[in-house]
This record gives C-alpha cells, structure tokens and sequence, in this order.
C-alpha cells in the first residue's frame, strides 16, 4: 500500500490501523533525540538544526529515509518532498510503502 504523510498534520487521538501507523510515524519524524526521556536515540539529530538551510534539507530528507524503517519495520520512505511553510519552518510530504 502506498500512503502519503505530511509532518505538520495534527494529532488524531482516536486513530486505529493504518492511520495510527502513519501518525507514530510522523509523531517520530517530528521529535528530536534527547527528547524522550526512555529513549534518548529516538528521533532526528538536533544538530542538523544549526546548519544553513539547503545543507539541513538535505541532511533531514536523508535522516527521514533512515529512519522511517526504524519507527516501523514494514514501512519504506519511496519519496521525500520538502516544503518550506509561510512561516519559513519546514515541512515533509513522505510517500510511504506499508506492508
């Protein structure tokens, strides 16, 4: 099955299947490491935050198809769109293979 996400969709507290898979997903793409106090490896490096822009897009599209696998075994990042947002922060579109 081929699914699509972006990283600044919001919390849905009831989702079931699928679209819980998806949102752990995103939940993940959206935390940094060092955040969650059980799991210090969890998530994104911080550090890719200090670099100038083109170089942290690159290094956040690469870290997002390392890490998709990571987050759940039977999902496969196919693409990685970046997206910058009126605000200037940046978001991903990330076209997923689920098993």
């Amino acid at each position: 099955m081929i699914v699509t996400i972006n990283t600044n969709q919001g919390i849905d507290w009831n989702a079931k299947g699928v679209t819980r898979r998806l949102q752990n997903i995103n939940n993940a793409l959206n935390t940094y490491r060092y955040e969650v106090a059980y799991d210090r490896t969890f998530g994104r490096d911080p550090a890719n935050h200090d670099k100038p822009m083109d170089k942290y897009i690159q290094a956040v599209i690469a870290e997002t198809y390392n890490l998709v696998p990571e987050i759940d075994a039977k999902a496969k990042a196919l693409n990685v769109i970046p997206q910058i947002q009126d605000d200037g922060e940046l978001s991903l579109k990330v076209v997923l293979e689920l098993e």
